[in-house]
């Protein structure tokens, strides 16, 4: 009997460690990005990263010339 009462306390701390991930996971999700996102600031960054170079090349044409 005593190892039936020790597995439903196991069963029952298990039950409540997992409610606790799985209410983390749900606080956090609104925060998390996503796929779309990852995309649209990949596509700003190296439109900024292109952006810079044509700027840095004009101050270097005007400086030499």
């Amino acid at each position: 009997m005593a190892s039936a009462e020790n597995t439903t306390r196991q069963l029952t701390s298990i039950l409540e460690r997992l409610t606790k991930v799985e209410t983390a996971l749900e606080t956090e999700r609104p925060h998390l990005a996503t796929k779309a996102d990852l995309e649209r600031h990949t596509r700003l960054l190296v439109m900024w990263m292109i952006a810079t170079q044509i700027a840095a090349s004009g101050f270097l044409y005007t400086v030499l010339r």
